[in-house]
């Protein structure tokens, strides 16, 4: 996204944290359809992701539930330079991921089956089963190091409004800005990559998108619209590391956060009910 700005002279932007803040839930829709028709325009893939709470990071399930684990902190709660860059953190996420993913839990004989009859990544289908049923998830630190986000704006606002009671939060990252980040390497083969560059200490990379054009059917996905971003390096959230690649690029935005006021969840409900954008719709019973 080139030179964006808000499209309302009442919506306010946080310089420090470049948060979108609208001063309604009107112009809070107005300002998210105005980034989706810039991005169409400019034949960007925009993708979307709702947190119920603003101030949330874009931190994966996995990540969340490490620091919950082993530091008793919310997710909110970001950790001391001293401890993320720290070897022994960095070896101690890394290896837990890895324990977790590829030695206690590997894809079933059926999805490796899948792979051969139907050229289906059976690690990524394991890693997607995971994201849309984490009820099945049975390994103490829950969840994946992919990030759920949805090419709908309504269904990012689902997600931004289940459960809310304050502020929520959208963000809206534009995919072509990234860089070359669509991944055709098998999910199998980048688990060994991390596990060979953090045993040689070295960087994990920028985040990667998945979206296979080969996949299990999935109702749920495919109502949902879904797309994911693999966090790669597990100790820096994915705004932090696409800030740092805005940074060099030339009045390029790859994320912006698109903050959901307090007080609009009624609203929010009435908005999405008139869409048909409900429990049922989002979590379909398969």
């Amino acid at each position: 996204m080139n030179n964006i700005h808000p499209a309302l002279s009442d919506t306010t932007v946080n310089t420090q944290d470049k948060e979108w803040v609208p001063n309604s839930f009107y112009g809070f829709l107005h300002e998210l359809n105005h980034i989706a028709t810039l991005c169409r325009q400019a034949h960007s893939l925009a993708l979307f992701r709702g947190h119920r709470k603003r101030e949330w990071m874009l931190d994966s399930t996995f990540v969340r539930s490490f620091k919950m684990a082993f530091f008793g902190v919310q997710p909110a709660v970001k950790l001391s330079k001293r401890i993320v860059e720290s070897s022994e953190f960095h070896s101690a996420l890394l290896n837990l991921y890895l324990l977790k993913f590829g030695v206690l839990v590997r894809p079933s004989d059926e999805l490796e089956s899948a792979t051969v009859q139907h050229d289906v990544d059976a690690w990524f289908e394991l890693m997607k089963r995971i994201q849309q049923y984490p009820e099945e998830d049975g390994f103490f630190l829950k969840g994946t190091n992919l990030l759920d986000w949805t090419q709908s704006p309504d269904v990012a606002l689902y997600f931004a409004n289940y459960n809310r009671d304050g502020e929520g939060a959208i963000y809206i990252c534009d995919t072509t800005a990234t860089g070359k980040t669509l991944q055709v390497i098998p999910v199998g083969e980048i688990l060994d990559r991390m596990s060979a560059h953090g045993k040689a200490g070295k960087p994990l990379g920028a985040p990667l998108l998945f979206s296979p054009a080969k996949q299990i059917k999935s109702q749920r996905a495919r109502n949902q619209q879904a797309a994911y971003f693999a966090q790669m390096d597990l100790r820096y959230d994915l705004e932090t590391i696409w800030r740092l690649r805005e940074e060099e690029l030339e009045n390029e935005t790859i994320i912006i956060k698109l903050v959901l006021p307090a007080g609009s969840e009624a609203a929010t409900r009435e908005y999405l009910a008139e869409k048909n954008i409900s429990s049922a719709f989002i979590f379909p019973v398969t």
